[in-house]
C-alpha cells in the first residue's frame, strides 16, 4: 500500500511539474509591479491555530528561509526596521480523497438470478493525500496593501524528511512567475 502511495505522489508531482505555471496570480490588478521598487523585506507574524506544533514551525521557518534567499538573490535586504515590503504567508492544508470512477470492465456487476438488478458507474475511493495550498502577499509598508499575490497548489509529503524539497519546489514556482510579471 505505500508503494501504492508513493508511485501516485510522484505522479501527481510529475504531472504537475509538466505542464505550464501551477501559480495562480490576478495579472491585471499587480501589471504596475516591479520587484526593484524595493529594497529591504521582511515577514509579518503567523498567528495560527497550529504554531505551537514543531513541525509547522519549522516548516515555516524552512518557507521564510527559502523566500528570503529568493528575495536576497534579487537584491533586496532583510530587515526587521521599518522593510519596505512586508510578507503575508497564507497556508492551507486540507485531507484529500483520490477517486475513480468505476466501470463494466474493471468492476462487472455480479448477477445473482434477480433479473431487476441494474448497474451503475459510482465514484470509488483508492486513496488519500494531503494537499497544501501557499500564497504569498508581498504588501507595501508605506501603502499596506498587498502589491503582488500569488498561489500555488500542491500535494503534501507525508514524510517530515520530504517537506523542505516540497517547499524549495514550491517557492520556485512563485518566485519564476513573480519573474515573469516583473518583465
Amino acid at each position: 500500500m505505500k508503494t501504492t502511495k508513493s508511485i501516485f505522489l510522484v505522479l501527481i508531482l510529475g504531472v504537475f511539474s509538466c505542464g505550464g505555471s501551477r501559480v495562480i496570480v490576478e495579472n491585471d490588478q499587480y501589471k504596475d509591479f516591479s520587484l526593484t521598487d524595493y529594497k529591504t523585506f521582511d515577514f509579518f507574524e503567523i498567528d495560527a491555530p497550529n504554531s505551537e506544533n514543531p513541525n509547522f514551525k519549522e516548516n515555516v521557518s524552512y518557507l521564510e528561509e527559502t523566500i528570503s534567499k529568493e528575495l536576497v538573490a534579487r537584491g533586496l535586504t532583510k530587515s526587521s526596521t521599518n522593510p519596505d515590503l512586508k510578507i503575508n504567508l497564507g497556508i492551507k492544508i486540507e485531507d484529500k480523497v483520490q477517486t475513480r470512477t468505476t466501470s463494466l470492465a474493471t468492476d462487472p456487476f455480479m448477477y445473482s438470478g434477480q433479473r431487476s438488478y441494474t448497474w451503475q458507474a459510482k465514484e470509488v475511493p483508492v486513496n488519500t493525500y494531503r494537499e497544501g495550498s501557499l500564497t504569498v502577499h508581498l504588501v507595501d509598508r508605506n501603502s499596506n496593501k498587498a502589491v503582488w499575490v500569488g498561489t500555488i497548489d500542491q500535494v503534501v509529503p507525508n514524510k517530515q524528511k520530504n517537506t523542505p524539497a516540497a517547499i524549495e519546489s514550491a517557492v520556485a514556482e512563485i518566485f519564476k512567475e513573480l519573474d515573469l510579471n516583473n518583465k
